[in-house]
């Protein structure tokens, strides 16, 4: 990762912070948030040794074939807009991706992006609160952008994918990179106008598919029939009740499968 070719291509005054090694990038933007750092800071590790993905769950991150980042916001505004900023994340990435690459990503309900039916991307918000005023909040993104020199561990290599599969152009992490930071300030900045949920409705690979939703220990079986301008799964099940969720993790159900099968 080249500093100066990321700021070249950026619109935006930016702190990029760029590490060789760190086991986390979401841990090291927390603790700079907490010391007072800038505003859109972007802090990017060249390999991760305990990446963070959502619900718990690891993420893969540990060779430099993928751009791991995270980035310091500040928002003003009421914690209810959290949601919001997870959402107009996966419109950024997505965006990016589309614009720097021959590919069609999609939109895997809450924020994962996808192509060809496999995951090439995670989104990670955390935001640090104070007597329901936000402090900071970090999003953190990884994504794959070629496979790992040996191939994607055994216990992902059916789900996971990259943005290319050999070799990507010279230089299209730092573009990636400038342009997700970009349209991620872009969207943050008039998040009140929701202007991104269009692209992130329309870019939704299970509305119309039947899938199993997962909210702690329920599992609700339907249809996904729309999401909501909040970017609620509207989820028809199978007795015909009308579910809305505003979280959980929705898994589109292969033809045949059980219920409890991924």
């Amino acid at each position: 990762m080249d500093k100066n070719e990321i700021i070249k291509h950026l619109y935006n005054n930016v702190d990029v912070l760029i590490y060789d090694i760190l086991k986390s990038s979401n841990i090291t933007a927390k603790e700079l948030a907490e010391s007072g750092c800038n505003e859109y800071t972007a802090v990017i590790a060249k390999s991760q040794t305990n990446g963070k993905g959502r619900l718990g769950r690891s993420f893969i991150s540990n060779s430099e074939n993928g751009l791991y980042m995270s980035i310091v916001l500040k928002p003003t505004f009421s914690p209810d807009q959290c949601a919001n900023i997870t959402t107009m994340a996966a419109v950024a990435v997505l965006e990016a991706i589309k614009e720097t690459s021959n590919t069609v990503p999609t939109i895997k309900w809450i924020n994962d992006i996808y192509i060809n039916d496999k995951k090439v991307c995670g989104i990670l918000t955390e935001a640090s609160f104070d007597n329901r005023k936000l402090n900071y909040v970090i999003v953190g993104i990884g994504i794959n952008i070629t496979p790992p020199q040996n191939g994607f561990d055994d216990s992902i290599k059916d789900i996971a994918a990259s943005i290319y599969e050999k070799e990507a152009p010279d230089g299209y992490k730092e573009l990636l990179c400038a342009k997700i930071i970009d349209k991620l300030i872009y969207y943050y900045l008039n998040i009140e106008s929701k202007s991104y949920m269009k692209t992130y409705k329309e870019s939704s690979n299970i509305i119309g598919k039947e899938v199993d939703v997962y909210r702690g220990n329920e599992i609700i079986n339907g249809i996904a029939i729309d999401i909501n301008e909040n970017a609620e799964l509207i989820v028809k099940a199978k007795n015909g009740d009308i579910c809305v969720f505003n979280s959980g993790e929705a898994r589109v159900r292969k033809r045949g499968a059980t219920l409890n099968e991924k």
